[in-house]
C-alpha cells in the first residue's frame, strides 16, 4: 500500500515536471489576477518570446519592459533604460509585443495613491528557434 502511494507521488512529480518543461521551452504562460497596486508589480518575462494580454487599473499606471539591473536603478529613483514603454495609462494591449533574448521583466508603476486595483491578463509564447 505505501509502496503504491509513494510510486504514484513519483509518477506526479514526473508528470508535472515534464509538462512545465514543454510548457516552458513551446507553450505559454497566463497570469490574471485582480489585485491591490502597491508601488511596483513586477513579472518575469521569457527570453526570446512574444507577450499579449492586457493590464487594466483605476487609475494611472506606467508600465514598463526592462532589464532588473534597470528596475533597482528606477526604484533607487536614478537614470534608467527600458526596452519598451507605455507611460501614464489606465489600460495597455498588448499584441504580440516581441521580448529580446534575456533576463527581462515588465514592471507596473503605481502613479496614483488612491489606487486599489489592477487587473492583468498576460500571455507569453516562446518563440521557435532554429
Amino acid at each position: 500500500m505505501r509502496r503504491g502511494i509513494v510510486a504514484t507521488l513519483a509518477m506526479l512529480i514526473i508528470i508535472g515536471i515534464v509538462v512545465y518543461g514543454v510548457v516552458s521551452h513551446y507553450g505559454s504562460y497566463t497570469y490574471q489576477w485582480k489585485t491591490n497596486l502597491n508601488e511596483y508589480k513586477v513579472y518575469h518575462l521569457l527570453g526570446s518570446s512574444t507577450l499579449s494580454g492586457y493590464i487594466k487599473a483605476d487609475g494611472e499606471i506606467s508600465i514598463y519592459i526592462l532589464t532588473k539591473e534597470n528596475f533597482e536603478k528606477m526604484k533607487q529613483e536614478e537614470h534608467f533604460e527600458y526596452y519598451k514603454a507605455w507611460k501614464h495609462v489606465k489600460t495597455v494591449e498588448f499584441n504580440d509585443v516581441k521580448i529580446p533574448q534575456g533576463d527581462y521583466i515588465l514592471v507596473v508603476k503605481n502613479e496614483e495613491n488612491k489606487m486599489k486595483w489592477i487587473s492583468v491578463k498576460l500571455r507569453e509564447k516562446k518563440s521557435a528557434q532554429y
